[in-house]
Parts: C-alpha cells; structure tokens; sequence
C-alpha cells in the first residue's frame, strides 16, 4: 500500500494506523521500519538498497512481517528524485516487485507528492491499493467541510461532545490547517477535564486565532460594515 500527498499530516496518520493494524494482524515483533527522508541521491540509493532486504528476510520465530518505507521524499519532483541512478534503481525495484512472493509479507510506503507518471507508482498502483491525501487550501470549496468532519472525529474520538456552532467557531478560527485543527482539538480535551460537552466560551478562552482566520474576520467586518 503506498498512503501519499502534500497533507503530510493526514499521510502519517493513516500510515500510522495502517501499520499498527497490518502488525496486530500479522503478529510477531519483526516488523521493519526504514526511514526514507533522504537529502540526497546517495541516502536514497541507500535506503533503495535497503528495503529488498527487508522484504526478503524472514520473521525469525515465523508469522507474518510488516515492512514500512517511512516519509519517503523521492518520488515526486525533487531534486534527488531526479536523480538518473535513484530513476534506475526505482525501476529495478519495481521490477523486482512484481515477481517478489507476497506470502505473509506486507509493504507499507508512506510519501508526500509522488509522480504518477513513473514506473515505480505505476507498479505500486496495479500490485497494491494507493490512497492520496490532498492538504485544505483556502480556494477549496469544501475545505470547511473537511475541516469540521475532521474535528468533529478528534473530539469524538477522545470522548467529547461539541455543539455545531462551537465546531464552526473553532475551524473559523483555526483556517484549512489540519494538523493545527487535531492540536486545538486536543487542547480543548484537555482544558475542559472531565466536562463532557466543549462550549463556546471554551474555544474563545483556549483556541488561537492564526493569520488565515484572522483574514476572514477582516473580510467578514468588511462585509458588515463594521469599522472598529
């Protein structure tokens, strides 16, 4: 599975989760974790040459092995990626891919943007499933949307509640941030204690109010005519 996309936060998220799930599944202690943040093509070729290894070496008391290439930064449009050997050892990787035998080994490559259009995600794309998280921009339509959805799941997640109109005042204030948008979120937890329900007064008194949101209110008291 390849988990990929500018919104690095959602990308470790769901990497994250996916591997805790795979390695509960599968059982054992072996599961790998290669980190894949290079800065340049030689660390690259490095950890290319590092995950067939891993792939191939068997759990020691057998079971199941879960191998994760982690926040890998070379497969989009970067300069490394650009690289005519990392380009060649991408392709002989993804060669081997498609013949390596799948039994009870599993590969987790988390990334931010990749090229489509190379062979490697090409491979990855037709062996495995590949899920794609765009960040929220403020020319979105449906950022806001996304925006509550996805605090709305951290407070209910930590066994919250919050009024609509509270869930409306927080993503004002926060803007198209999602890993800003998971930190207040908790910090609201946090602050209320063992009160079930968030209130307004509570985001008012704990939440800041970044520059995104604060264009919004300028624009908002624009359109009302509110000078002060």
């Amino acid at each position: 599975a390849m988990i990929c996309g500018d919104d690095c936060f959602a990308v470790k998220q769901r990497a994250r989760q996916i591997f805790q799930e795979w390695s509960a599944e599968l059982g054992g202690m072996d599961h790998e974790t290669i980190e894949a943040s290079v800065g340049n093509s030689g660390d690259a070729l490095n950890v290319l040459g590092k995950l067939p290894e891993a792939l191939q070496t068997l759990p020691f008391f057998g079971g199941g092995k879960v191998v994760w290439l982690r926040d890998c930064n070379f497969l989009g449009e970067e300069r490394t990626a650009s690289s005519a050997a990392v380009t060649e050892a991408l392709a002989e990787l993804a060669e081997e891919l498609k013949t390596f035998s799948w039994q009870n080994v599993r590969l987790l490559i988390s990334a931010g943007k990749v090229d489509k259009r190379k062979l490697f995600f090409k491979t990855l794309d037709k062996l495995g499933t590949v899920e794609s998280f765009s960040a929220w921009s403020a020319d979105d339509r449906d950022w806001a949307e996304r925006a509550v959805m996805a605090a709305r799941s951290a407070v209910h997640s930590r066994q919250k509640e919050i009024p609509a109109e509270v869930l409306a005042e927080l993503v004002n204030r926060v803007g198209p941030n999602a890993r800003q948008l998971d930190s207040e979120c908790e910090k609201l937890c946090l602050f209320v204690g063992d009160r079930k329900r968030i209130e307004f007064t509570d985001v008012a008194t704990i939440c800041t109010r970044n520059k995104t949101a604060r264009a919004f209110a300028l624009g908002d008291a624009l359109g009302d005519r509110d000078l002060p």
